[in-house]
């Protein structure tokens, strides 16, 4: 019975129907805004129109404070910390909860690998306004000599068509990507733009953590037997091995990627007299230890702090707050733990405020 014709055609037409249903429900829901509302699903960027949809609609009454970095915002490294329920406990959750305490509704684009590109172009899609107030959180890996040219220099290839030709052509790859990788590509672009459903599924994932197989069964291990001291040693040495030219001999260069990029943010903002707080955020030095080339470390942050002071008249504010908080409050290399995302937070309100430091 259960392999007649009739029985899979109703199946499928049930399938079919639901699948349409959910369809008309999205399009109605989204652009309302109502899972903004209700569900936090901030922290990662996956297709375009996904982040119109989020900036266009998230706030419909009040234009947001954009807040835009990258991880340091977001929950990946708290859920690799085996943290739980650490979507709660994001700096963008503790600094949204506190600034919503003061009437200021806060729109996060912060996500995991973000570069100094990816935030040219959603500072395209912002298009700011002189009421707007932008929270920007740089960190060292935004500097880093291998995104300082080439196609490595754009996290989101979805966002290209967003930059100037001029940052597009340093962008593009030698040799230039294959015709199946440009139609794999233009695929999932065509089906962000025109499905709804397959947008928000792509969105929505994000909510959980999705280990490998390997990770999987090493999380019932340690619920067993605990985690394994040798195993978390050689997790952290694997970190450290992936982190370390970020903070190795390498004075930034001023015609490179991040700091050409970051020139045209500061020029747009300036232009359009947008209220401008912008960070390098806090860094753990014991975590890197031998890792970390001090002289490039104070001769690079002084380096920012001299291209940043030209824009201090034009409403830009810029801190250096690498030395800020001690080695207990992190979990790594920079980001922080549960403790000291709420320190961070209040410290960022209260600057955001107009406070002291």
């Amino acid at each position: 019975m259960f392999s007649s014709k009739s029985f899979w055609a109703g199946a499928f037409s049930a399938l079919f129907g639901l699948l349409v249903l959910t369809e008309v429900l999205l399009r109605i829901t989204v652009p309302a805004g109502f899972w903004y509302r209700h569900l936090d699903i901030s922290g990662d960027m996956t297709s375009l129109p996904e982040i119109r949809d989020r900036i266009r609609y998230a706030y419909p009454l009040e234009r947001p404070l954009f807040l835009l970095g990258d991880s340091v915002l977001g929950a990946s490294a708290l859920t690799e910390h085996r943290i739980p329920q650490a979507r709660s406990k994001t700096l963008s959750r503790q600094l949204t909860l506190q600034l919503h305490t003061r009437n200021q509704p806060a729109l996060s684009l912060g996500s995991d690998g973000n570069l100094l590109t990816d935030i040219l172009a959603l500072n395209t899609e912002i298009q700011p306004q002189s009421t707007d107030h932008v929270l920007l959180l740089l960190n060292f890996r935004m500097f880093a000599q291998e995104f300082a040219e080439g196609p490595k220099g754009l996290s989101r290839l979805f966002l290209k068509s967003d930059l100037p030709t001029d940052i597009q052509e340093r962008l593009t790859p030698n040799p230039p990507p294959t015709q199946e990788a440009n139609l794999s590509d233009d695929l999932y672009n065509q089906m962000s733009q025109y499905w709804f459903l397959f947008r928000e599924t792509q969105m929505i994932k994000t909510l959980w953590y999705y280990p490998s197989q390997k990770d999987f069964y090493q999380h019932l291990l340690e619920d067993a037997v605990g985690q394994n001291e040798t195993q978390a040693d050689m997790v952290e040495a694997a970190l450290k091995q992936k982190i370390a030219t970020y903070y190795q001999p390498y004075v930034w260069d001023k015609n490179a990627l991040p700091l050409t990029c970051l020139r045209k943010i500061l020029d747009s903002w300036a232009a359009h007299h947008v209220q401008v707080t912008i960070l390098l955020t806090p860094q753990n030095q014991k975590f890197l230890g031998s890792y970390l080339d001090k002289p490039s470390f104070r001769k690079n942050r002084a380096l920012l702090a001299a291209f940043m002071k030209p824009y201090a008249s034009q409403g830009i504010h810029y801190e250096d707050w690498a030395n800020r908080y001690p080695t207990t409050m992190f979990l790594d290399h920079c980001h922080l733990t549960p403790e000291g995302n709420k320190h961070y937070a209040a410290d960022l309100t209260q600057l955001l405020a107009g406070g002291s430091k």
